[in-house]
């Protein structure tokens, strides 16, 4: 009972209740997308340190063939190079992965991308990437509008700059992404970890760890 005069307390709206009581990740439903994560894009001054970010990037594409995730690479032209090099933390772990060369910020705007990842039927996107400003944010922003449930893993993420990618982060929320790790995507995932694959997707955790994950 309130006082008379006393504001009725509000019911959670249906956004705070999917906050409070999440749908976990289920891998048979998600795909891994890295975006641009190529040689002389990875090295550029960024909001991550090169070294953390391909670390990262190792990590999710470890756990992309720990669950068998269908997984897309993109890249684009630099320079003049039309064919430049995926950067070995992604090609070296994960033995099967489709290159998509990109010539327009918005990924879905390529005909094979979106191909690519209809022809999964699955409706859950894994994205990270570099830069967080644009390609990450219309692989996010896009994948939202077309139906899909999208988990950016922000430090497998490069901003051009801490102001602008903080920008980005918002729209992402306000939009509906979930914002996640490469740790808390590894635990929310594993299910059983005392036995595969789970087991395996904690070791990954704990590799990151032992190689100064974070700092």
């Amino acid at each position: 009972m309130t006082r008379p005069g006393t504001p009725p307390i509000p019911s959670p709206s249906p956004l705070h209740k999917e906050y409070l009581m999440p749908s976990k990740l289920r891998p048979d439903d998600a795909i891994l997308v890295f975006g641009d994560l190529q040689t002389g894009i990875t090295d550029l001054p960024l909001t991550i340190g090169e070294q953390g970010l391909r670390r990262s990037a190792w990590a999710l594409a470890r756990l992309g063939e720990i669950y068998d995730l269908p997984t897309i690479a993109l890249c684009i032209p630099k320079g003049g190079d039309t064919n430049p090099a995926i950067i070995p933390e992604i090609t070296g772990t994960r033995s099967r992965y489709q290159r998509i060369m990109r010539t327009r910020p918005d990924s879905f705007e390529n005909d094979e991308f979106r191909k690519a990842i209809e022809a999964t039927g699955r409706k859950t996107l894994i994205v990270c990437g570099v830069a967080t400003e644009i390609v990450v944010q219309w692989l996010a922003l896009s994948g939202i509008a077309h139906g899909y449930k999208v988990h950016l893993v922000v430090d497998a993420c490069g901003g051009l700059s801490a102001r602008t990618e903080e920008a980005a982060f918002r729209r992402f929320e306000a939009a509906g992404v979930v914002m996640t790790s490469v740790v808390s995507l590894a635990g929310e995932i594993s299910g059983d970890f005392t036995a595969p694959p789970g087991s395996e997707a904690i070791g990954v955790v704990y590799q990151l760890i032992a190689g100064g994950y974070g700092r």
